[in-house]
């Protein structure tokens, strides 16, 4: 039985360590040289934020759902201090996994252009 035990528990450990690799995720790499807010940001955030922070919920007095509501929490650090997981701020989302670097990274390139409502 303690055999049996410890294979399990190594068994688990064994496959519990799965690690992505980004060039497999992201065959073309991860293009940041276009990003827009109505063409990569926008779906992102409908994707993964709607659901909690929309105009009708706005969960944490969070709106990213109308652009002048997501202005300024673009503008305040918050949004991008939350999808990078920083220590000062509530790790989003909430509950979930860490958004993909590559996604990250394009809605920080988006933010670092301006946040622009293109």
């Amino acid at each position: 039985m303690r055999k049996f035990l410890i294979l399990l528990i190594g068994s688990l450990a064994f496959y519990s360590c799965y690690y992505d690799v980004e060039e497999e995720l992201y065959p073309d790499g991860c293009r940041t040289d276009n990003v827009t807010y109505s063409g990569i940001v926008q779906p992102i955030l409908q994707d993964k934020c709607y659901a909690c922070h929309n105009s009708s919920l706005q969960l944490g007095g969070v709106d990213l759902q109308q652009f002048d509501s997501l202005q300024k929490v673009v503008d305040s650090g918050k949004l991008l201090a939350a999808i990078k997981h920083e220590a000062d701020a509530e790790p989003m989302p909430q509950g979930g996994a860490k958004l993909p670097e590559c996604t990250i990274l394009r809605i920080e390139t988006w933010i670092n252009n301006g946040a622009p409502n293109d």
